[in-house]
C-alpha cells in the first residue's frame, strides 16, 4: 500500500503528464483543421478540453476519495479490535479517563462492567477457534446493541470484556447488565447447526463522587467478576 505523500506525488505526475497529452493532442486536431473554418477549429478543441480535463477531474476526485478511505480504516485499526470491531483495551482506557472526570465535573454517576465469557475455552476445543471467534463477534454486537451511545465498550482481554457507563448508578448498571444478558439467551449464535450458549459473568461497580479513578474503578470491578466466577459463573456480582 502507498504511502499517503507518495500517493499525492503519483497523483500530481499522473495530471501533469496528462496535461502535456491534452496539450499535444489540441496542438494535434488544430494541424488537423487548419484549412477548415476557425470557428469550427476552436469549437473542437474546446470540447475536446472539456472532455479531457471532466476525465482528469473525476479520475482525481476519485484516488484522492480512495486514499482518505484507506486512511480512515488505517486510524480504525489503530483503535478497533480485529476481531469484534469493539475499542482496544488502551483505547478504553484513554476514553474512560475522560468520561470518568466529565462525571466528576457534573457529580455525575458513573458505572464500570467487567464480563467474561465462561467457557471460551471449551467452545474453541469443541468446534474451533473459528467458532469461538464468531461467538466473540456475537457477544460484541448484542453490547454495542444494548448499550447507549455514550457508553464505551471494549474488548479487554482475550475473552474479558469492559463497559463504561456514564451517568448511570449501580442499580441501573445492574439493569443493564440484565439486558444484555436477556439478549444473549433470547439469540445464541449457531455453530455448524448447533446453538451455542454463552454464559458469562460480570462484575459492576459505581461511583457517584469526586475521588473515585479508573484504575480504582477496575480493581474492584474485577474483584466483583471474580467473585462472580468463583460461585459457578453466569453471575452478576456488585461490588
Amino acid at each position: 500500500m502507498l504511502k499517503p505523500d507518495k500517493a499525492k506525488w503519483k497523483i500530481a505526475l499522473f495530471a501533469s503528464v496528462m496535461a502535456v497529452a491534452a496539450s499535444a493532442g489540441l496542438v494535434g486536431v488544430q494541424w488537423l483543421l487548419q484549412d477548415e473554418p476557425s470557428d469550427l477549429s476552436i469549437s473542437v478543441m474546446g470540447t475536446l478540453y472539456l472532455l479531457l480535463f471532466s476525465i482528469l477531474f473525476f479520475k482525481l476526485l476519485r484516488q484522492s476519495a480512495q486514499l482518505e478511505q484507506v486512511e480512515r480504516e488505517k486510524e480504525a485499526q489503530k483503535l478497533l479490535d480485529d476481531t469484534t470491531l469493539l475499542y482496544k483495551n488502551r483505547v478504553f482506557k484513554e476514553l474512560a479517563g475522560t468520561q470518568i472526570r466529565m462525571c466528576k465535573r457534573n457529580n455525575w454517576p458513573a458505572g464500570l462492567i467487567l464480563m467474561d465469557i465462561d467457557r471460551l475455552a471449551k467452545i474453541n476445543e469443541k468446534y474451533g477457534y473459528d467458532a469461538g471467534n464468531q461467538v466473540l463477534k456475537h457477544f460484541a454486537t448484542v453490547l454495542k446493541e444494548t448499550v447507549r451511545d455514550s457508553d464505551l465498550v471494549a474488548r479487554f482481554d482475550d475473552d474479558r470484556f469492559a463497559l463504561l457507563l456514564p451517568d448511570c448508578d449501580a442499580k441501573n448498571a445492574k439493569k443493564v447488565i440484565q439486558r444484555i444478558q436477556a439478549r444473549i439467551l433470547e439469540a445464541p449464535p449457531k455453530i455448524e447447526k448447533s446453538t451455542i450458549k454463552i454464559p458469562f459473568s460480570s462484575g459492576v461497580v459505581s461511583f457517584n463522587g469526586k475521588v473515585a479513578k479508573l484504575n480504582h474503578m477496575l480493581k474492584r470491578a474485577g474483584e466483583a467478576l471474580e467473585a462472580a466466577k468463583r460461585r459457578g459463573g453466569n453471575r452478576i456480582e456488585l461490588f
